[in-house]
């Protein structure tokens, strides 16, 4: 067997179809994992890493005497599997094996998950031949080339991955347990730390701070306005920017009529193609058309498993005379594109454009084959036609402007004004991503006498520089030598999802600037990009054989020993600095009743807002459960209670944007106050007054105090707190129906949640209970479907039976017993014989009697006859006795009461055949035949 080990499972079932031709491809799941077989073949995909560097067993302990954060600089690693099932398959798919190939990705990354891959297969078949298939598209042409052309295993490129992720591993981990300890940071509130995060960081938060310490100066522009043929036009001043207001004030004055033109130059500029994308550029222009890194790399990355475009992770700017560009333009013929690529190759360009940066290993991102919209929609389409323009846009030839530069003179000072015209598209027919703005001004003479009808001198500021776009800071860190192509979008999205920057562009978190500021103060080489760089550049060196993994490790070990030796020095000052700069991340501003500070608090999976001045202030406002997002101040802040933002965030979730929490929190409660017929406007506004705003408040406040508050008689006040717990228990009622309906009913496209419950509750139906009493045609008018409404009807009534029957004293470990016999309603109890109960439960008839006895007396139904165990046990005897009764026939006779020989003497045949199923003549020959 010839087995074919690839990236991903998407990949693994594209490459699978392209080698086996028209031969059929059998696809077989073994457990979860899915191969791939044709011919004597077998495709089967990774997960990308499915095994991970870890430490060696001993260091979990964040507290640990003996294995102290520096001790992880280090400490032995091991490899682990981390996708057990993977693993498994692939080694014994290897036992049988006779050939086995390598189809990662070919880059750093895509080299050490194959090299991983190996090592699997090595630790069970030592001899097997292992090659490599390489290739930059997951296409028809590239594959096979790959797979005629099978080479050897990178390894030097796979050991500069592993250096990275041990040299990672030891940085991150070390640092980040070390700065969570000493600020005091534990379980999902530690504070992360990384070799090329940090410094990423630090750049964030350098910017800011040049932006607060920006003072702005004071400038004065002069132009004058005129008019030629009935077009308006615009001159500016040559002198430019102004630095003094009385030579701004004294040119003004001196700019006179007539305005007369002086000098025409006109000329041509040549507006040179695009480039070919690289991974940075890429990124760029993606977020031109609103894409983050993150998103816009992932979905590349699915074009590219797709076999839509190439690979996206490439810092190539060069076309290789190997890419076959005309067989991509007959791939795009017949697309939406083919006016476009007729207009291409008639007007080609003699060579493509080209970039300064030319590397061996993957082609610039191109398309690799055609989609159409209707296939691929959305954002995916989007960028597909990003990188099908941009290919298109460096086959084609420069766009041409026409220039004219015009001086003017008004009374002995000089104006200028420019226009430029579009003589030819160019490029720009093709790639409508970067607007062409034309101003074209009219035909001039020298000596030509125009009227002035406005001058204006204009106050400006000179502005800080911008904070950094994502696109912008991965341009930085390219320029800078922080992480690679493919790791550059992934640190920012680390850096948002650890909330130490928030927006777009970007901004640091109080607690990204403390820990930032507090490693600048005591390790500054921890944010500072040379000691990144300098590892980034020896890691290069691996991949080229000029050193070894080894010894670019115990380099990096040596370098962050001496960041500890700063660290340990200071670690007091360290977690003192950033647990005072990281309170205020919590605190949204005064308390509405003592003036103290509101703050966030996260007590596990609950969150609230509490006041500072606890016990003394009991003042909170609740918040949803962590389950929804972690919550977190923003910079907002409300006119009304000066009260900063709340937001929830979770990952892979778009934001919960609460606003101010006192708002949001009078506002939840209207509804609720309502709820209580003895509230009224008056009542409400005096409690507000008084900073009461729940049902919840007044449901635990004593008749004495709401009385004052609200200035009614205790009378009223204790009325008013009965129907506050009464409105408290709807409401957990509807919680609790909002929760069950959450975990049957998925939401989809057009069916909220919220809409089916406010449907439901239009209906009356706002519990449990009510749910389960509910026509199955009602649910469907709420949205729900019919398989969707039998489920939610018939657990509804399962949890409301359980409930009536542990509400009449039924003990839990009994009713598990009656639900395994099937007897879940509480009319079983009331309506099933005591003996037959008992026989399928096993339970003693006496216990089933004092259980029966509770739900009958609980439903106010007759309670049955009680019966012992000594004569259930004997008449059982007798009736087994009889000829003709059998254990199944006595289990039928139980059901109808039928227990021993004088219940079946004193028994209507009939009666007993149309409850047992037994004929009725039966019944008669078995009366006949007791004794």
């Amino acid at each position: 067997m010839h087995l074919i080990i690839a990236e991903k499972n998407i990949s693994a079932n594209r490459i699978a179809g392209i080698l086996a031709g028209d031969e059929k491809v059998r696809a077989v799941k073994d457990g979860s994992v899915s191969t791939y077989s044709f011919d004597t073949k077998t495709v089967v995909g990774l997960k990308g890493h499915v095994v991970e560097v870890d430490f060696e067993p001993g260091y979990t302990n964040w507290r640990s005497t003996v294995h102290t954060p520096r001790s992880l600089i280090d400490a032995g690693t091991v490899k682990k599997p981390t996708e057990k099932k993977i693993v498994g398959l692939i080694q014994k798919l290897a036992k049988k094996a006779d050939l086995v190939t390598i189809a990662t990705d070919y880059d750093t990354e895509g080299e050490l998950i194959g090299k991983e891959a190996y090592e699997l297969v090595r630790a069970v078949n030592k001899d097997v031949p292992v090659n490599r298939a390489r290739f930059s598209a997951i296409t028809p042409q590239e594959i096979r080339q790959a797979f005629a052309n099978l080479t050897e295993i990178d390894f030097a490129l796979a050991a500069a991955g592993e250096a990275r992720q041990t040299i990672d591993l030891m940085w991150g981990a070390s640092l980040t347990r070390f700065i969570s300890i000493a600020a005091k940071r534990g379980g999902t509130n530690i504070l992360s730390v990384g070799r090329v995060q940090s410094p990423t960081l630090a750049m964030i938060v350098e910017r800011e701070k040049e932006i607060e310490s920006f003072v702005p100066e004071t400038y004065w522009m002069l132009s004058l306005a005129t008019e030629k043929d009935g077009t308006a036009v615009e001159a500016r001043h040559t002198h430019g920017k102004f630095d003094d207001h009385a030579e701004a004030l004294a040119a003004e004055e001196r700019t006179r009529e007539p305005l007369t033109v002086t000098a025409i130059k006109e000329g041509q500029k040549t507006d040179r193609a695009p480039t070919p994308l690289d991974t940075t550029s890429f990124i760029v222009a993606a977020s031109r058309l609103g894409f983050s890194a993150a998103n816009a790399m992932r979905i590349a990355e699915d074009l590219y498993m797709n076999g839509y475009i190439s690979y996206p992770r490439t810092d190539n700017t060069v076309y290789p005379k190997s890419l076959n560009l005309n067989g991509i333009l007959q791939t795009l013929r017949g697309t939406d594109f083919d006016k476009d690529v007729a207009w291409v190759e008639k007007n080609r360009r003699p060579v493509p454009t080209r970039g300064k940066k030319e590397t061996t290993d993957h082609p610039p991102i191109h398309p690799a084959g055609a989609a159409t919209r209707q296939a691929l929609a959305g954002d995916r389409w989007k960028i597909y036609e990003l990188v099908v323009r941009r290919f298109l846009a460096t086959l084609s030839p420069d766009a041409t402007w026409a220039t004219i530069k015009c001086t003017f003179d008004a009374g002995g000072e000089p104006y200028t004004a420019t226009g430029g015209r579009l003589i030819d598209p160019g490029w720009r027919r093709v790639y409508p991503y970067s607007e062409a703005k034309e101003n074209i001004l009219p035909t001039f003479t020298v000596g030509e006498r125009l009227p002035i009808h406005g001058i204006q001198l204009e106050e400006k500021q000179t502005q800080p520089p911008p904070r950094y776009s994502q696109s912008k800071l991965i341009q930085v860190m390219e320029e800078l030598g922080l992480g690679t192509k493919s790791t550059r979008h992934e640190v920012i999205g680390k850096l948002v999802s650890r909330r130490y920057v928030q927006g777009n562009p970007l901004r640091p978190t109080l607690v990204g600037r403390a820990v930032t500021d507090a490693l600048d103060n005591h390790a500054d080489t921890i944010t500072e990009p040379e000691m990144t760089r300098t590892l980034e550049e020896h890691m290069q060196l691996i991949k080229e054989q000029q050193r070894t993994r080894e010894d670019v490790i115990t380099e990096s070990r040596e370098m962050l020993h001496r960041v500890f030796d700063e660290l340990e020095a200071h670690e007091q000052e360290i977690g003192g600095e950033i647990m005072e700069q990281t309170a205020e991340e919590h605190t949204l501003g005064p308390c509405p009743v003592c003036g103290e500070d509101l703050r966030i608090r996260h007590t596990g999976a609950s969150q609230f807002i509490g006041c500072t001045g606890y016990p003394d202030c009991r003042f909170n406002i609740s918040l949803p459960g962590s389950m929804w997002g972690r919550a977190i101040r923003v910079e907002e802040v409300c006119s009304e209670h000066t009260l900063a933002h709340v937001r929830l965030i979770r990952k892979g979730a778009p934001p919960w944007n609460i606003g101010c929490p006192l708002c949001s929190h009078i506002k939840s409660n209207v509804e609720a106050l309502g709820m209580m017929p003895g509230m009224t406007d008056d009542i409400r506004e005096r409690l507000r007054a008084r900073h009461i705003y729940a049902v919840y408040d007044i449901a635990g406040m004593k008749p004495e105090a709401l009385a004052e508050a609200a200035g009614v008689t205790e009378t009223e006040a204790e009325m008013l707190i009965a129907e506050a717990g009464e409105v408290l228990n709807v409401l957990r009622r509807r919680s609790e129906l909002r929760k069950f309906l959450r975990k049957i009913v998925p939401p989809r496209r057009g069916r909220s949640h919220a809409k089916i419950f406010a449907k439901l509750l239009d209906e009356g139906i706002g519990d449990i209970r009510s749910l389960s009493g509910a026509r199955a045609s009602t649910l469907k008018k709420a949205g729900i479907s019919e398989a969707e409404a039998e489920e939610l009807l018939t657990t509804s009534r399962e949890i409301c039976h359980e409930r009536t029957l542990k509400e009449a004293g039924v003990p839990a470990v009994s009713l598990k017993k009656y639900r395994e016999a099937g007897i879940t309603s509480p009319d079983a109890f009331c309506l099933l014989p005591i003996p037959y109960l008992a026989s399928r439960t096993g339970l003693n008839p006496e216990t089933v009697y004092k259980h029966v006895e509770k739900v009958c007396e609980h439903l106010d139904r007759p309670v049955p006859l009680k019966i012992t165990k000594g004569s259930y046990e004997r008449g059982r005897e007798d009736l087994l006795a009889v000829p003709g009764i059998g254990e199944t026939t006595l289990e039928k006779l139980l059901l109808a009461g039928i227990y021993d020989k004088a219940t079946l003497r004193n028994a209507d045949p009939d009666q007993t055949a149309a409850i047992t199923g037994i004929p009725a003549a039966t019944i008669r020959t078995l009366i006949a035949n007791l004794t």
